[in-house]
């Protein structure tokens, strides 16, 4: 009996159950700590029209992006580590812990990609062979945008994992860009293909594609965590 006990719980189809049930926790926590950006079309039409309004109020949205997804991460890399405690208490956790942080590192870089889609609409045009310059200030602007935000995702990773100043998340996060070429280029890939999926279809996949987005953005950044740790935390440590 006593062995049953042990073995109990202990089989790949109990824990990749126990995977997609804190998959989906987190999606609905996600979700909820970001209504604002969920209910965005219902506010940019009540916005009445108005283009510098409904600009406002979806920037705004994105404001509490960051903390959820410090929260969402820190929950996640503690389920791969087998160290969770339970997804929701986790995301939590980390939500309060890291809030205020991820708050301050987190603005700056959707500040800039503001600036980058808001020159994105202003630019006259669209992608044509017969006006190259202005579809290659299109597609420079697009590359930008997408660098910003592996850089911000990046950022807010780090801060769910390792205690670092709001400066140096801002040179890791870059950093990390040329040193972890494959982890950058995967989460820079999922974020595009997300971007194509959510203007393609609707925005409101994203309620149901949050968690397990999250999810494989803390899995392909395993190494990149593994490589931050050894390069800055245990090696100072140790001297």
């Amino acid at each position: 009996m006593a062995q049953k006990k042990a073995e109990y719980g202990s089989g790949p189809l109990f824990r990749a159950a126990g995977v997609v049930y804190g998959v989906m926790v987190a999606d609905v926590l996600l979700v909820l700590a970001n209504i604002l950006l969920v209910l965005a079309p219902v506010l940019v039409t009540l916005a009445g029209g108005s283009a510098l309004l409904a600009g406002v109020m979806v920037l705004v949205a994105f404001v509490p992006v960051g903390p959820s997804l410090v929260a969402a991460a820190y929950a996640f890399n503690r389920l791969l580590a087998g160290e969770d405690t339970g997804v929701f208490r986790d995301f939590v956790r980390g939500y309060r812990a890291n809030f205020g942080q991820a708050l301050a590192a987190w603005v700056p870089y959707v500040a800039v990609l503001a600036a980058v889609v808001v020159n994105l609409l202003f630019l006259p045009g669209t992608f044509d062979a017969g006006n190259p310059a202005q579809s290659a200030a299109r597609v420079g602007l697009l590359g930008l945008g997408l660098l910003v935000a592996t850089a911000g995702v990046t950022a807010m990773l780090l801060l769910s994992r390792f205690t670092f100043r709001t400066r140096d998340l801002y040179r890791l996060s870059l950093y990390c860009l040329g040193a972890q070429k494959r982890v950058s280029l995967g989460n820079a890939g999922i974020l595009f293909i997300t971007a194509f999926l959510l203007t393609a279809t609707t925005a409101g996949l994203l309620i149901v594609i949050a968690g397990p987005l999250m999810y494989l953005i803390c899995l392909n950044s395993r190494p990149m965590l593994k490589f931050i740790e050894q390069k800055f935390t245990v090696q100072d440590s140790a001297s």
